[in-house]
């Protein structure tokens, strides 16, 4: 095949070597039908020649050397957030209001019972449908979960006496209420008993609740012995000798009233939340002087 090729070029060779001779054919005059004519005006009028292209030989992929290894992707460091602190509502330590010179603790002496609230061993701590209890940080948190009053007493009954607590809330609002109740009758649902308590708005007063009704032997009266607002603190006590009651905010006697319906009982703290979603009422000391 190769050597026809070759003389084939040859020929073409002396064919466009002898075009200027005398009496010479051009490529148009060549006859059709002769094959070797046709062959020779093909290559010489540039008719495409399709050339198979033989497979590009593969690479042979080279590893990387150790210097050239492929650098690991970057990435985002890894951010490690401080845990937050989780919130607390335990009440600020203030000062306990300066005392009128009224105050009955002046002249009583030492008292018969006290709880400085460093646990729980004289309260019931059962969670009910109106209140919760804890004991943290030396302060009993008395949480209500509902608008009307709720409450735990603690023991044992008495009868005639001087009762204070010494009580703030991290958080109230207007007539957000707590206090002391007292002469509530011993028994396992301990529902009836005084109330006595103030709003942070600065109102106090002097409630029974016979275990359906609630009557106000004083009703809500305004005074300016009440420290008013939250994170404050207030004291506030109840003298009871028979079926006489006074009472005492911050050592200053505000009202007296006389009372018959209960004469002895337990003892302890109400809270009920009007505008304050589950308030609470933190007790830094509960206290009585027995028979004043």
């Amino acid at each position: 095949m190769k050597k026809w090729i070759f003389i084939t070029i040859v020929i073409i060779a002396l064919v466009l070597s002898g075009c200027n001779l005398p009496g010479s054919k051009s490529v148009a005059e060549i006859d059709p039908d002769d094959a070797m004519a046709t062959e020779i005006a093909r290559i010489l009028t540039g008719t495409p020649i399709q050339i198979e292209i033989s497979p590009t030989t593969a690479v042979e992929e080279i590893e990387p050397t150790e210097q050239e290894e492929a650098l690991p992707e970057p990435t985002e460091p890894e951010v490690i957030e401080e845990p937050t602190p989780a919130p607390t509502d335990t009440p600020t330590p203030l000062a306990t209001p300066t005392l009128a010179d009224t105050d009955p603790t002046l002249t009583l002496g030492n008292p018969t019972w006290v709880d400085n609230m460093k646990d729980g061993d004289n309260w019931d701590l059962t969670t009910d449908s109106f209140t919760k209890v804890i004991f943290e940080d030396d302060f009993m948190k008395l949480t209500a979960f509902q608008n009307d009053p709720g409450w735990r007493v603690s023991w044992p009954a008495i009868e005639d006496f001087y009762l204070e607590t010494t009580l703030q809330t991290p958080e109230c609002e207007a007539n957000d209420q707590f206090g002391l109740m007292f002469r509530v009758p011993p028994g396992p649902d301990a529902d009836k008993g005084y109330l006595f308590g103030i709003t942070c708005d600065g109102r106090y007063s002097l409630r029974r609740w016979d275990g359906a009704v609630m009557h106000f032997p004083i009703n809500w009266t305004a005074h300016d012995a009440i420290q008013e607002g939250a994170d404050v603190v207030n004291k506030i006590g109840v003298m009871a000798r028979g079926a006489n009651l006074a009472l005492y905010i911050n050592g200053q006697k505000v009202n007296e009233v006389t009372d018959s319906n209960y004469l002895s009982g337990w003892f302890g703290i109400h809270v009920s939340g009007t505008n304050v979603d589950d308030l609470s009422v933190w007790v830094d000391q509960i206290r009585y002087w027995d028979e004043p």
